[in-house]
């Protein structure tokens, strides 16, 4: 098969907003939804961001969730979201996010196991 010819083309996307900075030094900010944004001194580092947002939603969204147990015997969750690893606690009484955590290259099930009193439950397959 002769060579591949590669275009990188503009995809204009619905729904997203742009907001020009008011004062100066303040960034730009692009958005798309409540939490998948860009912000950045220049429009274009702006949306820049943003498609880094869309990237790493995109990323997370076949990321398993994982569980463990507290020693109380609360149920733990985490949850892979493109702004961060969300914590979950469930007990009888109900539930409450308890915490979101910058993301970093950790999984859902290493940021639990590096809990020294949560119990990691094993994946069922």
């Amino acid at each position: 098969m002769p060579g591949t010819s590669v275009e990188t083309v503009s995809i204009p996307l619905p729904n997203v907003t742009v907001q020009s900075p008011s004062r100066r030094g303040e960034p730009w900010r692009v958005t798309l939804s409540r939490f998948i944004f860009g912000r950045g001194s220049t429009l274009k580092a702006a949306k820049a961001e943003l498609a880094r947002q869309i990237t790493v939603a995109t990323e997370t969204v076949n990321v398993e969730p994982a569980f463990a147990r507290d020693d109380d015997g609360s149920l733990i969750v985490a949850i892979d979201r493109p702004w961060g690893v969300e914590e979950y606690r469930i007990t009888d009484d109900g539930w409450k996010n308890v915490g979101t955590y910058d993301r970093d290259m950790r999984t859902p099930a290493e940021w639990l196991a590096s809990t020294h009193h949560y119990t990691p439950v094993p994946p069922r397959r």
